[in-house]
């Protein structure tokens, strides 16, 4: 298919630069601009149609909620770990009734 859009936008700019009809420049320009644009979107469609991954290979439910419940407990291993642990301090006098 994007090898007849090529060959329609060359056909189309053969014309619109051979002619010398206004209007049959006009259709011409039109073919060979619309062929080129096919042409392009024809190529780029290829092109991610080749890399594209199999709907089989994508990532089914259970694999995700695996996934986020492995972040979920590693985030909460780090909010754990960061909590300070609040200690008496071992300078400090135990007694408020003594002064000195």
């Amino acid at each position: 298919m994007r090898w007849i859009l090529l060959v329609a936008a060359l056909a189309g700019f053969a014309i619109a630069f051979t002619t010398a009809s206004p209007s049959l420049m006009g259709i011409g320009l039109i073919l060979g601009c619309g062929g080129l644009l096919g042409f392009a979107f024809a190529l780029a469609a290829a092109r991610i149609a080749l890399t594209a991954q199999p709907e089989a290979a994508l990532i089914v439910d259970p694999e995700i909620n695996a996934m986020r419940m492995k972040a979920n407990l590693a985030k909460s291993a780090a909010t754990a770990a960061r909590a300070p642990s609040i200690a008496p301090d071992p300078g400090a006098d135990t007694d408020p009734q003594r002064t000195a």
